[in-house]
């Protein structure tokens, strides 16, 4: 397996692009974008999904286990890609 090494720059203030520096990571990490959202539902081959739900940038993950984690708007980015990151590695 080979290491992910990531760089979230921090934004400035009052900045928002949404999720998609959440995309970038993913995908980066072998994750691939839905083929009708793909700047909004990510998957990865164990069968974790991620997912922005509403205009706000609020999220969600459903865990290849049946588990479903929220992540309200204000979560940061590097929080949502580890749970995402060990959602997918989990056997």
């Amino acid at each position: 397996m080979t290491d992910l090494h990531l760089i979230i720059s921090r934004p400035e203030p009052g900045e928002w692009l949404g999720r998609l520096d959440v995309v970038e990571a993913l995908e980066t990490a072998g994750w691939a974008g839905d083929d009708d959202m793909p700047l909004s539902i990510l998957r990865h081959p164990s069968g974790a999904v991620w997912a922005v739900v509403d205009k706000t940038g609020d999220s969600s993950l459903d865990c290849p286990n049946g588990a479903g984690i929220s992540f309200p708007t204000d979560t940061p980015t590097v929080v949502i890609v580890a749970a995402c990151l060990a959602a997918a590695a989990t056997p």
